[in-house]
């Protein structure tokens, strides 16, 4: 069952300089940041992984304890991406039987994401 769908666009220029979006443990987990300062173009990467998150949140009700750092992007041995989740997140998507599926797209200066939350109960679930 569809529970919800979020959606992010992110202009990649807009974070550049942003620094703070690099530290560990602040929006992005260490093995995040060191994925995304590895990658061929970091700054794309950045907006790609910043725009996934910011598209999970949207789709979510607030979450108690819920930190950015609660879902980490992850890549399969393919390369396609995932939310790993722990804490807060990973409880009440455990709980009420949730499961976030990511779609992240690069185009021309925008990076994109989408994430489907499916399963068993209402958003309104405890």
């Amino acid at each position: 069952m569809l529970i919800a769908v979020g959606h992010d666009l992110q202009l990649v220029a807009e974070l550049a300089g942003r620094d703070d979006l690099r530290e560990p443990d602040v929006i992005f987990t260490a093995a995040e940041c060191e994925r995304i300062a590895r990658s061929a173009d970091p700054l794309r990467s950045l907006a790609g992984a910043f725009a996934a998150k910011e598209a999970l949140f949207k789709a979510l009700p607030a979450i108690d304890g819920a930190f950015w750092t609660d879902m980490e992007l992850v890549h399969d041995r393919r390369g396609a991406p995932s939310l790993r989740l722990q804490g807060a997140l990973a409880e009440r998507f455990e709980r009420v039987g949730w499961r976030a599926l990511l779609s992240i797209s690069h185009s021309g200066d925008y990076a994109s994401a989408v994430v489907i939350v499916d399963g068993e109960a209402p958003v309104g679930a405890p």
